[in-house]
């Protein structure tokens, strides 16, 4: 996993992160790639930390209602698509103003 991604798994500053590995401080096998980015294996049986998603989706007014569960359906989709784990779905539909 990138150094980024080892930072938010130890809930730490990528800046930590990167003090960290340039102390040798870090109890995994690293290696830093020819583009410069920093990559942390872990152990086998180790997972990497999941990514969670909020899923918010608006339609502007209430006309529009069925096009909000469509909306975040597809939302919903593309999360569980990337790997993330979705948390939570908001759904907001607009009033409709005259």
């Amino acid at each position: 996993m990138k150094l980024s991604d080892y930072a938010a798994h130890l809930g730490v500053s990528y800046k930590t992160a990167w003090r960290m590995w340039k102390r040798n401080d870090i109890p995994h096998r690293v290696e830093q790639l020819s583009t410069g980015t920093i990559i942390v294996h872990l152990r086998e049986g180790e997972s990497s930390p999941g990514v969670r998603a909020a899923i918010y989706a608006r339609v502007s007014s209430s006309e529009n209602k069925k096009n909000l569960e469509a909306q975040s359906e597809r939302l919903t989709q593309y999360a569980t698509a990337k790997g993330y784990q979705t948390v939570v779905v908001v759904k907001e539909g607009g009033e409709r103003v005259e």
